[in-house]
């Protein structure tokens, strides 16, 4: 039945629609089948790009790129909550709204884990 959803949603994708699911039991299937089907792989995959990380300037480039693409998810999240709220569904405006501060909380540690990526000026031998 899982292939059959995937199916179904890809069909519905090609002609500009969306498959919403019916239940919040489904909603956990798809969520935990799209996490930890492929966890084991996921891990391996970024655990092996990690090991080829030489001193922490190296860190740089991805955790920028990290930061970017974390930016535009925490402005989609934004629209959706203001979007939630126009549509009087509070729960879930009050759900991305939290979602919404968790992605600026990444964002700030991003960002200060990226300025701990320069080195530090040598600071000269005192007298």
């Amino acid at each position: 039945m899982k292939n059959l959803n995937r199916l179904v949603a890809a069909v519905y994708r090609l002609l500009g629609k969306s498959y919403a699911y019916s239940s919040a039991s489904q909603i956990r299937d798809v969520i935990a089948e799209r996490c930890f089907d492929s966890l084991a792989e996921r891990a391996q995959f970024y655990a092996e790009g990690a090991a080829t990380l030489v001193d922490p300037l190296a860190f740089q480039p991805d955790l920028l790129d990290l930061h970017d693409e974390l930016y535009d998810t925490w402005h989609y999240l934004s629209a959706l909550s203001a979007r939630a709220y126009d549509l009087r569904s509070d729960g879930l405006a009050e759900c991305l709204v939290a979602a919404t501060e968790s992605a600026a909380d990444i964002l700030y540690a991003l960002a200060k884990a990226a300025e701990e990526t320069v080195p530090a000026p040598e600071t000269p031998a005192s007298k």
